[in-house]
């Protein structure tokens, strides 16, 4: 009875996998949806260009200032995944635009905007530079949440770089201290809300209720867009916590998947995966995959980010060891079959000297 209630209970804290996702978990396929969906990329990208002409043919018939802020906006916001040099453009115009209509909230929302894509884009400097000129006082709900999701976004990037462990305890204490803030005037159920707490629950190791409240994350997203891709990325991180490797790989290649479908040039997902695919073993298709995000993150941001050398550098030397073990194997078989090809025209001497 004792063995029955520990083994009970052990069961009971052990994270499980759901039931759509153990019919759903076929590697292979999704592998292949991915590779046909790298082919299909320029069409993702020919639509995304398309609702980008149109927005800027707007922008351009829009007479009044009000209507120019909010048309200008929705480019930022096609720009800021696709091309980062065009939503920090657009960003400036709408700050130029907001202040002719002398609206310091909307400066410092825009200003907070445009800090946190240059945040992403490893302008630390800047981001700091802008957030410091936001008058926070003139801030409404949504003024407040992107600032606060700027200053998270780039403390945790400076804790990420410095080297020196003081430095990087004051910036993650910081960086808590905005996540805090934004859970306390975020809508509950928004992305930043769910992605949050998603957060808080694996840092305190509570990755049952951090893949529960995933489930609910999947299900307000709409499938294959870029939202999708972020619930997706957040859930692999949970399993990943779990050491679930194939569940991983599952849902960073569903990110990387609805990403590309959306023609996401800031790629993430799809690069970790081709590490982990790398560690598989199987090189060619990390290396494909590899050379496509990297290809992806050159147009977003002419030059490749802390994070992304490193993941291409990994599949390049895992690329190189693969190729060396196999050089060597190669060396030792031709090794063994030249010995044997040795020892039998050694024996077939021997026979002919008998015979004579």
């Amino acid at each position: 009875m004792i063995r029955m209630l520990l083994f009970i209970m052990v069961i009971g804290f052990v994270p499980t996998v759901s039931a759509q996702e153990k019919e759903s978990l076929d590697l292979d396929a999704l592998y292949q949806q991915i590779d046909y969906a790298i082919c299909q990329s320029p069409q993702y990208v020919a639509k995304r260009k398309q609702q980008i002409a149109a927005r800027q043919d707007s922008l351009l018939n829009e007479k009044s200032v009000e209507g120019r802020v909010l048309m200008a906006e929705k480019l930022f916001r096609l720009y800021e995944p696709y091309r980062n040099d065009s939503a920090i453009h657009y960003a400036e115009l709408c700050i130029s635009l907001a202040d002719s209509l002398h609206r310091p909230d909307l400066i410092g929302r825009f200003r907070s905007m445009l800090a946190y894509q240059c945040s992403t884009s490893d302008m630390h400097a800047e981001s700091l530079e802008l957030l410091r000129r936001v008058d926070k006082s003139a801030l409404d709900n949504t003024g407040l949440v992107d600032y606060y999701n700027a200053w998270m976004h780039v403390c945790g990037e400076l804790g990420s770089y410095t080297q020196r462990n003081d430095v990087r305890h004051h910036y993650f204490d910081l960086q808590d201290h905005y996540r805090d803030s934004i859970l306390m005037i975020t809508k509950e159920g928004s992305d930043e809300w769910f992605h949050l707490k998603m957060d808080i629950l694996s840092a305190r190791r509570l990755y049952q209720d951090a893949l529960e409240l995933s489930n609910q994350w999947l299900q307000k997203v709409a499938d294959s867009t870029h939202e999708s891709a972020y619930a997706a990325f957040y859930r692999s991180m949970v399993y990943d916590h779990l050491n679930n490797h194939e569940m991983v790989r599952y849902w960073l290649g569903k990110s990387a998947l609805d990403d590309i479908k959306c023609a996401v040039m800031n790629q993430a997902s799809l690069l970790f995966l081709a590490e982990h695919l790398a560690d598989d073993g199987d090189i060619n298709r990390a290396h494909r995959y590899v050379e496509f995000a990297k290809e992806c993150n050159l147009a977003f941001c002419p030059r490749m980010r802390y994070y992304q050398v490193n993941s291409v550098i990994n599949v390049v030397e895992k690329s190189s060891q693969a190729a060396q073990s196999r050089a060597n194997l190669i060396l030792i078989i031709a090794s063994i079959v030249i010995i044997l090809l040795l020892l039998a025209l050694f024996y077939t001497i021997l026979l002919l000297r008998r015979k004579r």
